[in-house]
């Protein structure tokens, strides 16, 4: 079974606290002005980063009869920051990644009922190694360390997904006492120098470092293990907040379509708003290289395999009949898997 850290334990059980006190889900109604949005850093989010820059979340707002409404985009680290934010009221929609919010949707079912709102992209990660024996996940050693960015992360449950589906039933976990939790930036630098990790699942803009290094060396990718395409990033509120807000997320959920044509059509521009916002050290042509790598879509992808595969090994408790049961309308009513 994966275990979640003592930090997320704690906060899943406050949840359960509050929700049968009746503490702080605090009412809202469609009369709310401010809505609170955390998002997290990446070429991953550049939906989000195009549509504050270009005031599209308020464009999109006063063409479904909410005009007034501001929308405060705050970038934060992690999923536990967001869930204590969404939990306790101070935010109202927040990102996670596939897993996560997997992770949140099963632990408050009954209480919070957290789901996805909207997909942010399709992943791209990708297993690279600096030691050039390893040609596949088979010639991995026990002595070897492989860098992710959190335990149950969506690159660490992709290795469990590779470690299962090369060694067979129960061999999910057969890698993970050799997982080692660093940031993308460190784990580039860790992999590129050879200390400290042999392996590293990379994603945009990163993986564009490791392979100008030449020092590293493609294992396989996430979409190989997966059989398709999957979520990376996904935008998540609580029941309470969507049914009172049914405009909002239909709001939302347009903005960030309307960035994401943008994307497709102007990558350069697109990249300048990224580096603009997030101060990054990469050139411009290195995130327009990797935006152009990305697909960009609201439509979640993978869900319902993440979820499968998470009941399977017991980190969750049971899977959802379907994707669409993780997701509120509109997108509920899409495409995705």
């Amino acid at each position: 079974m994966i275990n979640f850290t003592r930090r997320q334990s704690l906060a899943f059980a406050g949840i359960g606290l509050l929700a049968a006190s009746g503490g702080p889900m605090v009412a809202r109604s469609q009369e709310k002005k401010t809505i609170k949005v955390a998002t997290q850093y990446g070429t991953s989010h550049l939906a989000t980063t195009v549509a504050e820059k270009l005031s599209l979340f308020e464009k999109h707002a006063q063409s479904n009869g909410i005009a007034g409404t501001e929308f405060q985009i705050q970038r934060v680290s992690g999923s536990t920051v967001i869930n204590d934010g969404i939990f306790s009221g101070s935010l109202d929609i927040g990102a996670y990644g596939s897993t996560a919010l997997i992770a949140a949707w099963a632990k408050t079912k009954g209480s919070y009922d957290l789901k996805g709102i909207a997909g942010c992209n399709e992943a791209v990660l990708t297993l690279y190694t600096n030691d050039p024996s390893i040609k596949s996940i088979k010639d991995i050693k026990p002595t070897d360390r492989i860098a992710v960015t959190g335990t149950t992360s969506p690159q660490a449950i992709i290795l469990q997904m590779a470690a299962e589906k090369e060694f067979g039933k129960g061999e999910a976990k057969r890698f993970d006492k050799q997982m080692v939790q660093l940031p993308h930036p460190d784990a580039t630098t860790a992999l590129i120098s050879g200390n400290g990790v042999t392996l590293y699942f990379a994603s945009p803009p990163f993986i564009s470092t490791l392979e100008a290094s030449k020092k590293c060396f493609k294992v396989t990718d996430g979409r190989d293990i997966m059989g398709g395409p999957y979520s990376g990033a996904l935008y998540a509120s609580t029941q309470k907040f969507a049914e009172a807000n049914p405009e909002v997320l239909t709001a939302f959920v347009g903005a960030l379509k309307e960035a994401m044509d943008l994307i497709q059509s102007d990558p350069r521009q697109a990249g300048e708003i990224y580096r603009a916002a997030e101060k990054t050290s990469l050139s411009a042509a290195q995130v327009e290289e990797a935006i152009r790598g990305q697909v960009f879509t609201t439509e979640p992808s993978g869900m319902q395999r993440f979820a499968d595969f998470l009941a399977g090994t017991g980190a969750i408790k049971q899977a959802p009949a379907s994707w669409r049961d993780m997701f509120f309308e509109p997108v509920s009513k899409g495409n995705g898997s």
